[in-house]
C-alpha cells in the first residue's frame, strides 16, 4: 500500500512538473540584443508586466538567478559573475548589466509570477570592438607595364567581414575577402588600396599608397617634419634675440 501511495504521489509530481513547464514555454517568447564589450545594456521587454506580480526574477541559462524581487522585499542579488554589475528596475523590470563582458553572451530568462507563470527569452550576443587591421604585401609582380598585386589583410578576429577598395570605390563582391588579388593595367590602376574591417557594431580600416602601378609610396612626413623644425629653430632663436 505505501508503495502505491508513494508512486502515486510521485506521478503527480511529474504531472505537474510537466504542467508548469508546458505553461512557461507557452508563454515565452524570445528577443535579441547584440552590444559591444565593455559597455551596458538594459534587457527588457516590450509588453507590459502583470500588475502586483508576486515574484520577478531575472536568470542567465535556466539554472543561474541573478536577482530576484519578492513583494516588500528588497531585491535579492546572487552570488554569481554579475554580481555588482547588475540592477533591477523595480518599475519595469528592467536589468542593467555594466560593462558587459565576452563571457556575458547567452540567453537570459525573465521569469514573472502571478497567479501564473510567465517567462520571456532575450539572446543576448556580446563583440568585440574591431581592431584595426594591418595590411601585408604577399607579392608585387611586374611584367609589361601590368603588375600583379597580392595583399593580405590581417585581423586578429576570426568573425569579421572584409572590404577592399581603391581610389574609385569597392571592388568586386568575389574579391572580397581577407586576401586581395589584382592584376593592375593602366585601365585599373590605383593610388591606394583599403582594407575595411567590421563587424555588426564597429569597423576599423588601413591603407597602403602606391606610385602606379605598384611602387609603395614611402611616407614623407618624417622629412616633411625635420624641415619644420629646421625652418622653426633658427626663427625661434632670432625672436628670443630682438
Amino acid at each position: 500500500m505505501y508503495s502505491i501511495r508513494r508512486n502515486w504521489f510521485l506521478t503527480l509530481d511529474l504531472l505537474l512538473l510537466s504542467l508548469l513547464v508546458t505553461s512557461m514555454q507557452a508563454d515565452s517568447s524570445e528577443l535579441e540584443k547584440i552590444v559591444l564589450s565593455g559597455s551596458n545594456v538594459t534587457l527588457q521587454i516590450s509588453e507590459s508586466l502583470p500588475e502586483n506580480a508576486t515574484s520577478v526574477t531575472w536568470l542567465y541559462t535556466i539554472k543561474q538567478k541573478i536577482v530576484e524581487y519578492e513583494q516588500s522585499r528588497p531585491p535579492k542579488y546572487f552570488d554569481s559573475a554579475f554580481k555588482d554589475r547588475v540592477k533591477l528596475d523595480l518599475q519595469n523590470a528592467a536589468l542593467h548589466i555594466y560593462q558587459v563582458r565576452k563571457g556575458d553572451n547567452g540567453t537570459y530568462y525573465l521569469r514573472v509570477i502571478k497567479d501564473e507563470i510567465k517567462q520571456w527569452k532575450i539572446s543576448l550576443k556580446v563583440l568585440d570592438p574591431v581592431p584595426t587591421p594591418t595590411i601585408n604585401i604577399e607579392k608585387i609582380e611586374e611584367s609589361d607595364g601590368n603588375c600583379y598585386l597580392k595583399l593580405s589583410c590581417v585581423v586578429e578576429d576570426p568573425f569579421v567581414d572584409y572590404l577592399w577598395y581603391k581610389d574609385s570605390g569597392p571592388f568586386p563582391m568575389e574579391l572580397q575577402r581577407s586576401t586581395l588579388e589584382v592584376t593592375v593595367t593602366p585601365h585599373n590602376q590605383s593610388k591606394s588600396y583599403t582594407c575595411q574591417v567590421s563587424n555588426l557594431l564597429s569597423s576599423k580600416n588601413n591603407t597602403l599608397y602606391f606610385t602606379p602601378p605598384c611602387t609603395l609610396a614611402r611616407s614623407t612626413g618624417v622629412t616633411w617634419m625635420t624641415s619644420w623644425l629646421l625652418v622653426m629653430v633658427p626663427t625661434i632663436l632670432d625672436l628670443l634675440l630682438i
